[in-house]
């Protein structure tokens, strides 16, 4: 019965590291997932360890030597994806070795990273207005763009009526 456990186990991480956007060797060295609130309350206790996170694009200035992206974070769902903004509990400040076209990086984009704490708003002496994690970006990913739903004015019948039907609530005058 251990046997059966072990090799359920077993399956159950290849699968679940598997889907994941994010390198193999990446998530093997990266901290578990853990709450947001305890990442920034305790950063001295994780700088410098490796974590992926993920969230939406707020803005992005390029510098001369690296990229600093703010985005608000989201919690990671299936494959390491953001979820809803809704859920959001604070801001990422990423520094990128490299440059990110902020066209391509625009507002609202989604984004998971993985990269080395560098600290929070609770462990940096001058913070930002808001909470945040400090992070050095070594692994950049940006979700595709969905592609827009196309909404009809209405229902299209197979057979060539529009719907609602012009004669709405009854027969027409052939019938």
């Amino acid at each position: 019965m251990k046997a059966i456990w072990n090799t359920l186990w077993l399956m159950s991480v290849v699968v679940l590291t598997a889907c994941s956007v994010m390198p193999t060797t990446v998530e093997q060295a990266a901290l578990p997932p853990m709450d947001f609130q305890v990442l920034i309350r305790q950063a001295q206790d994780y700088t410098g360890q490796t974590v992926v996170l993920g969230g939406y694009v707020v803005s992005v200035e390029n510098r001369t030597d690296h990229s600093r992206i703010v985005a608000l974070e989201a919690p990671l769902g299936f494959r390491r994806e953001p979820g809803s903004k809704d859920l959001s509990r604070g801001r990422l400040v990423l520094l990128y070795e490299g440059f990110v076209d902020p066209v391509v990086y625009a507002e609202g984009r989604k984004i998971s990273i993985a990269g080395v704490l560098l600290g929070s708003s609770a462990t940096d002496p001058d913070p930002e207005p808001y909470p945040y994690l400090r992070v050095a970006v070594d692994t950049l990913y940006l979700w595709p763009e969905a592609p827009p739903v196309r909404h009809e004015p209405f229902y299209r019948d197979p057979w060539g009526y529009p719907y609602p039907y012009p004669w709405w609530g009854r027969y027409p005058y052939w019938w």
